[in-house]
């Protein structure tokens, strides 16, 4: 058995892993650990799950050193919640070696940022947008970095960042060792690494597993009208701890709302919620105040969740690879997983593509769906003490209120406007756009 004294790490860094409760290295750590630490470009690929984050965090605190004014690690990574969860496991993996860790990203004020970095930094983890904003403004200096990790690199091309991603490190010293971690290889993954590498090594630890093996897959045909109440049949066995995936941010809001109201220990996140919030419903789901965590895609990726038993895509994801994603968030770390995904009638042609990508069948379950009532939307206790204090209707069905019993006197209509002129209307202009 491979330990991690075997593979070369500091005596500082083995004794924060026996701190966290790591027994063994993980297949990602194994294969690539020996190799970054010799200092070469290298891209790996690897499932969910798997312990990419120790792997280059070894790396990192294994090849620079603690106390510089100017960050010698840029880890850079597409979502503002893997930000904050890295930068929590590196400071974990650092408590002995000294390193200083600031985590950057969006949705936040920039200036605490700022002076987090005029204090000195060694590592900085962050997403795309905010770098960019945080060099822009000359509050970030790349100048000495030594050291580029771009996790969950697909991810980032997916959401768009490859501009932001050039930006960047066209402004990192040349002369640098850049490692990328992705779950799948794209060709389009290939070509960034070729284009910011030099002779750099592949490693594809899971190239044929990209499914965790104790995840089981299941499906449930639904109609639209039904998917509600399938997912209340579901959650109310054995009231597991659940992400349940929309593919729409109105949709995640709608349904948390209506699981509340059953009574479910349900919050939300996505690209609208604001960031505190975001970080207060994730807190929440972790330690176990909320129970059903309702999301988009932005937790799909890199989220490392403990004790997750199931994942129900409520909306079925539009491509394999989110598919994977998505489930990869349950049946982590040694343990089992359940994976329920709604298929309307029109949509049973993805589930080949699906056990194609997985390369393992997917199971119809067979649900008993229990129906209930739609729950009472309660008014807002002003709207209720205004309706209380208001006069009683008189009269024979007219709109009358309260006791006006003469029409209501109009001012003169205001001249000048023709039809096709004047104002706008509310509905029209950008704002449609926006929204």
């Amino acid at each position: 058995m491979t330990t991690f004294t075997d593979l070369q790490i500091s005596r500082e860094i083995i004794r924060a892993m026996d701190d966290m409760g790591w027994v063994e290295p993980t297949p990602v750590q194994a294969a690539v650990i020996p190799e970054g630490l010799k200092g070469g470009d290298l891209f790996a690929q690897a499932q969910t799950g798997t312990g990419k984050t120790g792997t280059y965090g070894s790396i990192v605190l294994g090849r620079t050193k603690a106390g510089a004014r100017l960050p010698s690690t840029l880890v850079l990574v597409p979502t503002r919640e893997l930000a904050i969860q890295v930068s929590e496991e590196l400071d974990r993996l650092s408590a002995f070696t000294g390193h200083r860790c600031v985590p950057i990203y969006g949705g936040v004020g920039i200036e605490a940022q700022a002076t987090k970095l005029r204090k000195g930094v060694d590592m900085v983890v962050a997403t795309p947008g905010r770098t960019r904003d945080l060099l822009d403004r000359k509050d970030l200096d790349l100048s000495r970095i030594s050291i580029v990790v771009l996790d969950e690199a697909d991810r980032m091309l997916d959401m768009g960042f490859a501009r932001d991603l050039n930006y960047i490190l066209s402004r990192v010293p040349k002369r640098r060792q850049t490692m990328l971690f992705s779950a799948t290889m794209s060709s389009d993954i290939r070509k960034l690494a070729m284009a910011q590498m030099v002779d750099p090594q592949e490693i594809l630890v899971s190239r044929d597993e990209p499914v965790l093996d104790l995840t089981r897959q299941c499906l449930v045909i639904a109609e639209k009208g039904v998917k509600n109440d399938a997912l209340t049949t579901i959650l109310d066995k054995g009231q597991p701890k659940a992400i349940v995936f929309c593919n729409a941010k109105y949709r995640a809001d709608r349904l948390a709302k209506r699981l509340a109201a059953h009574g479910y220990l349900a919050g939300t996140i996505h690209g609208n919620v604001a960031q505190n919030k975001r970080e207060r419903v994730l807190r929440g789901f972790k330690e176990g105040s909320i129970r059903v965590l309702v999301a988009t895609d932005v937790a799909a990726r890199g989220l490392d969740i403990e004790n997750v038993d199931l994942v129900v895509n409520f909306d079925v994801p539009n491509d394999p690879d989110t598919y994977i994603h998505r489930i990869g968030r349950t049946g982590r770390a040694g343990a089992e997983g359940t994976a329920i995904s709604f298929f309307m009638p029109d949509e049973l042609p993805l589930i080949r593509d699906f056990e194609k990508r997985t390369g393992k069948p997917i199971e119809t379950m067979e649900l008993e769906i229990v129906r209930k009532p739609e729950p009472e939307v309660r008014r807002p206790a002003q709207y209720a003490r205004r309706e209380a204090s208001r006069p009683p209707r008189t009269g024979g069905g007219g709109p009358a209120r309260g006791n006006e019993t003469q029409p209501r006197k109009r001012g003169p209509a205001k001249q000048g406007r023709q039809a096709g002129k004047g104002r706008p209307h509310a509905s029209s202009g950008r704002r449609g756009a926006r929204d």
